[in-house]
Formats: C-alpha cells, sequence, structure tokens
C-alpha cells in the first residue's frame, strides 16, 4: 500500500474502533416500488374549539346602532316543548347616563330560529297582524324596561315541530331609525 492510504486506513481505525455499530443502527430502507416517506409536514392538530358553521340571517340591518350606552337581552324559557307556544321579552337596559326615549312601532322586533347546523328554520311570521300604534319606550339612566315581546311555538316555517335539539333565538329592534341587538339565546327543545 501507499504511504497516504496507509495514514489514512490508520486514523480511521482509530476512529472507528470507539465508535461501533450494529445492525439495529442501521435504518431500513424500503422495498423496491414501495412508497417512500413523505416529506410534506402533518397536518396542524385539529383546534379543540369547535367550528361553527356560518349561518345566513332574515334579520333586517338597515338602521344605525343606538349610540347610547345600553345592553340588551332576550330573556325567556330556556327549555321548551315542541309544538307549545312560549313568550321571550327582549329588555333593555341603560347603561349611560341620560335617558333612552324611543316611539316606535309595536311591531319592530324580529326574530329567527337556528338550529345546531347553522341554518335558520324558523323567521319572523310574514303573516303577522301589526297595527300602526307607536309605542313609547323610556328607560331612566340604570334602569330596565322591556321593548317587546316575541312568541315561537317550537315549529319551523312549514309550521312542522322542530326535531329535540339546541337552539338559538336571534332577535333584532329596528325601529325609532336604530337598531337594537340583543344577545343570542340558546335554548333546548324537548
Amino acid at each position: 500500500m501507499t504511504r497516504p492510504l496507509l495514514l489514512t486506513l490508520a486514523l480511521l481505525g482509530g476512529t472507528l474502533a470507539h465508535a461501533q455499530m450494529s445492525i439495529t443502527d442501521i435504518p431500513v430502507l424500503p422495498q423496491s416500488g414501495a412508497a417512500r416517506p413523505s416529506t410534506t409536514p402533518a397536518p396542524a392538530p385539529a383546534s379543540a374549539t369547535p367550528v361553527t358553521p356560518p349561518t345566513v340571517t332574515t334579520l333586517p340591518s338597515v338602521n344605525t346602532p343606538l349610540a347610547q350606552p345600553h345592553t340588551a337581552k332576550l330573556e325567556g324559557p330556556q327549555s321548551v316543548q315542541a309544538g307549545q307556544a312560549n313568550t321571550w321579552s327582549v329588555r333593555l337596559t341603560n347603561t349611560g347616563s341620560s335617558a333612552i326615549k324611543l316611539q316606535h312601532g309595536a311591531c319592530d322586533v324580529r326574530f329567527e330560529v337556528v338550529n345546531a347546523a347553522g341554518q335558520v328554520v324558523r323567521t319572523t311570521p310574514k303573516d303577522a297582524i301589526c297595527t300602526m300604534q307607536i309605542v313609547g319606550t323610556d328607560v331612566a339612566p340604570g334602569e330596565t324596561s322591556e321593548l317587546q315581546k316575541i312568541r315561537w311555538e317550537g315549529k319551523d316555517d312549514q309550521n312542522q315541530n322542530v326535531p329535540a335539539g339546541t337552539y338559538t333565538i336571534r332577535s333584532v329592534f329596528n325601529g325609532d331609525g336604530v337598531l337594537i341587538r340583543p344577545a343570542d339565546l340558546i335554548i333546548t327543545v324537548r
């Protein structure tokens, strides 16, 4: 052997003597024709937060929101029987320092019922008889007053009882040039 090759082998021999390998240290190669591992990164794990499907709304949104500080809430039963009439009240709380005074129609609250899949199953009846009566709602600072009531019988737009499950009632007051949107109310239909 030539001298540089002997020197190289001697150096390697010293290094290899300290690094012993076992057959278990050799990675397994895929069989010919077998699929090779993907170099694409694995998808991120799904979020623990459930994804709510997009929903469509039938509620009006043409007026500007009430400028005075307030909160609005839909109050009523949270568990109902399909086919039985129930009433919920749209309540307005004045959180500001001046009175809220509204002059509005008797039917200025609209509502819809949304199922767990995000589909509107019940809209405000189009054939409801509303009078031309003007209602005055005055709410002093720190006080709460009822704007209007809504009624739902646990039925869909085809007048059929909805299946048991979880539903959301969404409502909006759209009168006297302002829009007031109470928080949605989740209910259970038995």
